[in-house]
């Protein structure tokens, strides 16, 4: 099972926010930011990722300072973190499997239609 990553690119389009901010926001909120890396070292972003980097966009919209937001999101737990890791994990499975019943009805509704138009 494997969780989908995004480039800091990808992530900076999703988020509309700049590839240097992100940098100095990993920065800045040590801790509360960590992209996975390659072993290029490259930085590698996750939804989870994504969702935090919304709510530090969120909170900055309505004044926080970047400490005030430290402050904030490093009350989250690391069980809360593994929540919500476990969580994605889930859905990425569910998300598979739902793709995987899509593929085969649409499968077996052709194989259908050539049928038909066969007799």
């Amino acid at each position: 099972m494997t969780i989908d990553t995004y480039s800091i690119q990808e992530i900076s389009v999703r988020a509309s926010v700049s590839k240097h901010t992100l940098r100095f926001w990993e920065k800045e909120l040590a801790g509360i930011i960590v992209p996975l890396r390659t072993n290029g070292g490259q930085r590698r972003y996750t939804l989870n990722h994504l969702s935090i980097i919304n709510e530090v966009i969120r909170l900055k919209k309505k004044g926080l300072s970047l400490v005030d937001i430290k402050r904030t999101l490093g009350k989250t737990s690391v069980k809360d973190l593994s929540i919500q890791k476990n969580n994605l994990e889930k859905i990425d499975i569910l998300a598979n499997r739902i793709a995987e019943v899509v593929k085969s009805t649409l499968y077996n509704f052709i194989e259908e239609e050539n049928s038909n138009r066969k007799t």
